[in-house]
């Protein structure tokens, strides 16, 4: 049977038309910018890190770590690094014959596979590894893809989410929140990472740090303050936590100079 499967994988893979046109990386740079452009292929960028405004015949907008964008080919986009924040992008080109699935301009990669995918193709490109290679990560990209667009939204889990965005700010163990939704912690944790591949608490850990990014970049709290205001222990464990979930510390950030 497994035999079967790589024979029809590799079938398919043979009358997709898939072409691989290559993939690499943007590091960090506050006065990056692509001026207006359109490309004859196909491109998908995932954000590491950091921020950019992509402007485009559809509206402006503003692309943060996590999101996957996909520029269809012929689409005209302008993409500027956010000064304060630099934007770390993966990015992939590509061309087809067939008809594509329907992708929108942007969406939320929650457990970063595309962009972990994407890692490995740049890995395997400069190993120097065949094209087939990158093909069959192209297509576990766009299939993971369409399982994102796929995945039904859950009002369990949004009205969870909803309280730890209101209450990021309190000291909330997993006993409050698993409290609030009425269940067990064991059971609570289980169908939450089901649902998000991520522990509640991890989750409540990223809404408290996208807070603290918000708060450095519009005002002038000292982090210990901003650290406290957000539920999070302390100005060490800000700076901590913060480059583990950014790439950089909280004071770089604020140390960019502010857009034109």
């Amino acid at each position: 049977m497994a035999c079967i499967a790589i024979i029809c994988h590799l079938l398919l893979m043979k009358f997709n038309r898939m072409k691989f046109l290559g993939c690499g990386t943007i590091l960090p740079d506050p006065g990056w910018r692509m001026r207006p452009h359109f490309h004859p292929f196909h491109e998908l960028i995932a954000i590491k890190s950091g921020s950019m405004r992509l402007n485009t015949e559809y509206g402006a907008v503003l692309a943060q770590a996590g999101d996957v964008l996909f520029y269809e080919a012929g689409l005209i986009h302008e993409e500027i690094s956010v000064p304060q924040d630099p934007v770390n992008t993966l990015f992939l080109s590509f061309s087809s014959d067939q008809i594509l699935p329907a992708l929108p301009l942007r969406l939320q990669d929650p457990e970063r596979r595309v962009l972990e995918l994407l890692g490995w193709m740049l890995r395997d490109q400069h190993e120097g590894r065949p094209t087939s290679d990158c093909l069959k990560l192209l297509d576990a990209i766009l299939q993971e893809l369409q399982w994102i667009l796929s995945r039904p939204s859950d009002a369990w889990l949004a009205r969870v989410r909803d309280n730890m965005k209101t209450r990021y700010a309190d000291k909330l163990s997993l006993a409050d929140v698993s409290r609030h939704a009425g269940m067990s912690r064991f059971a609570f944790v289980r169908k939450f990472k089901r649902l998000t591949g991520n522990t509640p608490m991890e989750e409540l850990r990223r809404i408290r740090l996208h807070a603290a990014r918000n708060l450095i970049l519009s005002s002038d709290l000292p982090m210990k303050a901003i650290a406290a205001s957000v539920g999070i222990g302390d100005e060490y464990q800000l700076s901590k936590q913060f480059r583990r979930e950014f790439g950089v510390s909280p004071s770089r950030i604020r140390d960019r100079p502010s857009a034109i």
